[in-house]
């Protein structure tokens, strides 16, 4: 049997942006590991976006990602859930990966 797949809301479009982006993973049963960065945009829609990180993130992760704003013309900070990810060898010791993601919410502004 199989299972049928989580289909996207609406279309995409493709976008070029780097967007920094602020990673928290626990480390053992105590320790927390933050990491900033920068992610790049592929595409976006109205649900989320696909990326591509220097760094392995988990299915279901949830991080900041700072998304450029057309109207405001400034950065928007956005909480993104990990969907899929992939891993895209870039050279012997070198991945990249492809973040399929989704938009949770947006934090209030300060």
């Amino acid at each position: 049997m199989r299972i049928k797949q989580e289909r996207r809301d609406g279309g995409r479009a493709p976008s070029m942006w780097a967007c920094p982006y602020e990673l928290t993973k626990l480390e053992g049963t105590a320790a927390v590991k933050s990491s900033k960065g920068y992610g790049y945009s592929i595409n976006v829609s109205p649900g989320g976006m696909l990326l591509l990180l220097p760094q392995k993130v988990g299915k279901r992760q949830v991080f900041e990602i700072q998304v450029p704003s057309k109207a405001k013309k400034r950065e928007r900070t956005k909480l993104v859930e990990v969907r899929w990810t992939q891993s895209i060898p870039v050279s012997a010791r070198v991945n990249m990966y492809l973040v399929g993601t989704r938009f949770l919410f947006e934090p209030p502004a300060h």
